[in-house]
């Protein structure tokens, strides 16, 4: 028997999804954030045990693909928890290479300003070197940053993407004069090795980004790895990353795994969009810290070259989302000085949680408002693994909201939703806009554990008409992992004039490059355990123009150029993608973008025959939810027991196991033919 599982580690819980003996099975356990490989292999027994197995090393044994997607890296970047850095530069770039005028938010956030020495070493514009890097210069740096405490060093030179060389001979010289074997010695960091960006602040950024993430990313994912080795699993952990794709861990860098739980949402909501053919798609997964939020337009994910890491710019193609603060676990509070009711950023987390988990919380959360509101049952939350103190939340929410705003506790209860589902819609509202799609041309796809109690609120404030929502919406991120393939991107920035008479020096210098990076694709690929003729190859070129410095990417449907014509061909994509400069102008490739990629299986979904719209069947009975002032009946459903067809009226709630879907007055919820539901106003 074969088994795929996929794991999503967040901030609260871990997710998993699991696929096996013809049937999907979801799994969820707390976060433990004092050792992450802790709740991975959790996971991991859970998931063995819905399977009938004794132990985690049967299922491990008999398992194809485990892959695990994680915001621990981003959460460390957050909480500024990394270890102290130093950064050697070229001399005159000790503000990090920001423009004149300009500070680097990396600086006294990520790198203390005292920590960062220039020292003298020069490349000209084509990448020759004019000064290399004196030995005594890089030591006497090294030995300054190391006696104020440096725990982790970043080289990055000024164009060294144009030429790497000088970089790697820092690196050399601390090696001869710091041996890697001897104790204490402190790591040292190039930043071409993380990014090929000319830019030299945006690459500069990136290399500190990863630099701080590094430590705490490679013990979790390192070890992960070997505990699930030792469990008798055969092949490499693959890990999510936010570019779109999944690599083994040797292949991951820190700053891979930035935001690539959202990455995995997103690639999952793409693929749900493809087999319903659906145009606009915003996502929204709330979960028990934050909501993320992401667009799919015409079946693919969007993607951005700039983004900012806890407000750190760096240039880098990844699958956009936002995140704000507002969960399951945010924490409501008012303002000292106008007793304004504000819900998140801050976060209770899993640990204390809210108050109604009975850890220690004493924060009114938005979770503590929906049991006191009646949405959550007690005694049924994750399927009633854990109850919840109802009387705990609402003396939460006495203390800190309904007392000093004079209110009742269900009143001080409901504002906190209103806040935060109005917060969130208004960042749903505004992120469909700022990409040009009408709201009323949008489908919006709920998911996250609290997904379910908020999206509906939500879609309304945004003006979204229409709500899927998803069986395996609680573990959406471990369900959008399974729909990813293996991912190796490939960047070599080179100069290099194209003209429609190349010669065959042009032609043979850049059928060289693509050729060793593709080289460098089948190896890196057969380490995940894939033959040569698996692996698909996509080229892009980035190219601009003598007096239109303005850079365009071009995909070119080969590997290398066969000749004259395919110089021609290349030059007129150019031209008919720049849509600027005169016809005369010099034409240059300026960088070689290769993705190679293998696919792996997607996730299958049966196709349910229609069962008629009375969900009778799946009722489990009553129970009193406030809702505009006042407590009324709302009818309960067991969601696992809804069949193709049936139809569920507001006011009325959904359960699983993972969460809960409350589904509004004046509402309806459909079941379509895969089991998912459609909901929107009658």
């Amino acid at each position: 028997m074969e088994f795929n599982m996929d794991i999503d580690t967040g901030g609260t819980f871990t997710d998993g999804f699991v696929r096996g003996d013809g049937r999907i099975e979801l799994v969820k356990v707390d976060t433990t954030p004092h050792d992450f490989s802790l709740c991975f292999m959790e996971c991991v027994g859970e998931a063995a045990k819905r399977f009938g197995f004794q132990q985690a090393s049967q299922l491990l044994a008999q398992m194809k693909t485990l892959r695990l997607s994680t915001t621990i890296g981003t959460n460390a970047l957050i909480q500024a928890s990394g270890p102290k850095l130093g950064l050697l530069v070229t001399r005159g770039g000790e503000n990090a290479y920001a423009p004149a005028g300009t500070s680097n938010p990396a600086i006294d956030f990520i790198i203390p300003k005292d920590m960062i020495i220039g020292i003298d070493e020069e490349l000209d514009k084509e990448g020759i070197s004019i000064n290399a890097p004196v030995a005594s210069q890089v030591l006497a740096g090294v030995k300054t940053l190391l006696e104020k405490g440096a725990r982790r060093i970043v080289v990055s030179l000024a164009r060294s993407p144009l030429n790497p060389a000088h970089e790697r001979r820092c690196r050399e010289i601390v090696l001869a004069d710091y041996p890697a074997h001897y104790l204490g010695t402190v790591p040292l960091l190039i930043s071409t090795e993380i990014s090929s960006e000319l830019d030299d602040q945006y690459r500069t950024n990136a290399a500190l980004i990863d630099a701080y993430m590094h430590q705490e990313m490679a013990h979790y994912l390192y070890k992960a790895d070997e505990d699930a080795r030792n469990g008798r699993y055969k092949y490499p952990l693959l890990i999510v990353h936010a570019t779109g794709g999944v690599a083994r861990v040797a292949k991951t860098k820190a700053i891979d795994t930035c935001d690539s739980g959202p990455a995995a949402g997103l690639l999952g909501a793409s693929f749900l969009a493809r087999l319903y053919g659906l145009e606009n798609v915003v996502t929204v997964d709330v979960g028990g810290t934050s909501t993320d939020i992401g667009l799919v337009t015409q079946g693919e994910a969007s993607f951005s070259d700039l983004r900012e890491l806890s407000g750190v710019p760096i240039k880098e193609r990844f699958i956009e989302s936002i995140s704000i603060g507002g969960g399951g676990s945010s924490i409501a509070r008012l303002q000292v000085r106008t007793k304004q009711l504000r819900v998140g950023p801050q976060s209770a987390g899993g640990i204390p949680g809210p108050a109604c988990y009975g850890l220690g919380g004493a924060n009114a959360t938005v979770t503590d408002s929906w049991v006191t509101l009646g949405y959550i049952d007690p005694n049924y939350f994750l399927g009633g693994r854990r109850k919840l103190d109802a009387s705990l939340a609402k003396a939460a929410i006495k203390k800190n909201v309904a007392e000093p705003l004079k209110m009742t506790m269900e009143q001080a209860a409901d504002a906190i939703v209103r806040e935060v589902n109005s917060q969130c819609g208004q960042s749903v509202k505004e992120f469909i806009v700022s990409k040009g799609v009408d709201a009323q041309d949008v489908t919006m796809f709920a998911f996250g554990g609290a997904g379910g109690l908020a999206c509906g609120s939500i879609a309304k404030a945004a003006g979204v008409p229409k709500i899927y929502f998803f069986p395996f919406g609680a573990a959406f991120c471990a369900f959008g992992s399974s729909c990813t393939d293996v991912l190796h991107n490939y960047s070599v920035v080179k100069s290099l004039e194209l003209v429609s008479n190349s010669s065959t020096a042009t032609i043979q210098e850049f059928n060289k490059i693509v050729q060793e990076m593709a080289d460098d694709a089948y190896f890196d690929m057969a380490g995940e355990g894939f033959e040569k003729g698996k692996v698909s190859l996509m080229l892009e070129i980035v190219m601009d123009s003598e007096h239109s410095p303005s850079r365009t990417a071009i995909r070119w449907s080969s590997v290398s150029l066969g000749g004259e014509k395919d110089v021609a061909a290349l030059l007129d994509l150019h031209r008919a993608a720049a849509r600027s400069g005169a016809a005369g102008d010099r034409i240059f490739i300026k960088e070689f973008r290769l993705k190679a990629s293998c696919h792996l299986p997607d996730p299958q979904f049966p196709n349910y025959a229609p069962a008629g719209e009375n969900p009778q069947a799946a009722l489990k009975g009553k129970r009193q939810a406030y809702w505009d002032g006042k407590f009324q009946d709302a009818q309960v459903h067991e969601q696992s027991l809804l069949k193709c067809g049936n139809i569920v009226k507001g006011l009325a709630f959904i359960e699983s196991p993972s969460t809960t879907i409350l589904v509004p007055p004046g509402s309806r919820y459909q079941v379509d033919q895969y089991l998912n539901g459609i909901m929107e106003e009658e």
